[in-house]
């Protein structure tokens, strides 16, 4: 079950997960949203650079939509324009550039995420393949922290043209600079099922490291993401047997440690807790234990190719049936978001009837599918 970690869901005794399994009679695997999660992060990260409102706006983000009209997007400058950010992605830059290429080239699930990926290229100096374009500012909600990092990059860009206090320049400065350097990889790789281990632990250990470059923001976000390491639990931890970046050395410690038994008398958590100043020398091996062995049980996975050389795995027929088993996974519920939002836009629009407000969802749903994005190839490609 994909779930978002609030309380409501997540509780121990009367959370929605729990009562699932009791109403189901049988233990789920706990597949938390992966983007609610990366959201948590950036929101911590948010708050010690900008601070925090009660207000249901960002005050500075609804100055900036206001001003919009006044903005001439033809005069707009890099983020590496200013020596100091160019000195702090330096090293990721052309990594990063090559990152948001391969991705735009992929079909994006919303348009958010594309245009995040075009502003961290425009940030970054580089050019996206559609030219340089800039979206009006749209709508903003503390829940949505996308709309956060999108509206951060872009003043950042206009700010010759938008007045900033010293301390609105600063707090910019910090998002832009983690957005990029540590945001935009983890963001856009989150709903990768087999990766999903391998990428929480290098997480962990970029936020550690962050503490070179701004020591408040690594504290906050690696404190936050430390009580979200769903995927590093013993249950989900196996995941990254089929994760093709962990290399065999380390899928082989990973089954002798599944082969142990001194871990049986552990107690049994879908959310595991770690010591951050032990983190920077975790491996995967060590998240490992007997209980990996349930992710093969509940999810009827063959593993037959655990007795054999991890070298050998990939040319085995079971290793790739469970390849595509745990490759269908569903880690993030951005497809229940949309959902909603589908039956937001719709609902009483065109009609009351139920049954006919059903066949229109499925008809705009599938239309959707068809037709991903308007692109004169897009169009041409269809039958």
């Amino acid at each position: 079950m994909c779930f978002d970690t609030t309380s409501s869901n997540t509780g121990r005794i009367s959370g929605a997960c729990v009562l699932l399994e009791q109403k189901l009679g049988k233990e789920l695997l706990s597949l938390a949203c992966r983007h609610h999660i990366m959201e948590l992060v950036i929101g911590a990260a948010f708050r010690v650079c900008m601070g925090s409102t009660s207000s249901p706006e960002v005050p500075l983000f609804k100055r900036f939509q206001d001003y919009w009209r006044f903005i001439d997007t033809d005069k707009y400058e890099t983020g590496i324009a200013a020596d100091d950010v160019a000195r702090l992605v330096d090293d990721i830059k052309q990594s990063t550039i090559d990152f948001a290429n391969k991705h735009l080239e992929q079909s994006q699930p919303r348009d958010d995420y594309k245009e995040f990926l075009e502003l961290v290229l425009i940030f970054l100096g580089a050019t996206p393949a559609r030219g340089v374009r800039f979206m009006s500012p749209g709508a903003m909600h503390h829940a949505r922290w996308m709309s956060k990092v999108i509206y951060s990059l872009k003043i950042w860009m206009f700010k010759a043209q938008f007045r900033l206090t010293l301390t609105e320049e600063r707090g910019l400065h910090d998002v832009c600079v983690f957005a990029v350097r540590v945001y935009l990889k983890a963001w856009i790789s989150a709903p990768l099922a087999s990766g999903a281990p391998y990428s929480d632990l290098l997480l962990l250990k970029s936020l550690l490291e962050y503490s070179s470059i701004h020591l408040a923001i690594s504290k906050a976000t690696s404190n936050k993401f430390s009580g979200n390491l769903w995927y590093l639990s013993p249950e989900l931890v196996g995941l990254a047997f089929f994760d093709s970046r962990v290399s065999s050395s380390t899928k082989r410690l990973m089954v002798s440690a599944m082969q142990s038994e001194d871990d049986q008398e552990q107690e049994h958590t879908k959310r595991i807790t770690i010591d951050l100043d032990s983190a920077k020398n975790k491996n995967l091996e060590h998240f490992v234990t007997a209980k990996s062995a349930k992710l093969f049980q509940m999810m009827d996975l063959p593993d037959g190719f655990l007795t054999v050389d991890p070298d050998l795995w990939e040319d085995r027929h079971d290793y790739k049936l469970a390849s595509e088993t745990v490759r269908s996974l569903k880690v993030v519920n951005d497809h229940a978001e949309r959902g909603v939002a589908l039956i937001q836009e719709y609902s009483g629009f065109i009609t009351q009837d139920e049954s006919q407000l059903q066949f229109l969802l499925q008809v705009v749903n599938e239309h959707r599918r068809v037709y991903p994005d308007s692109r004169k190839q897009t169009l041409s490609d269809q039958p």
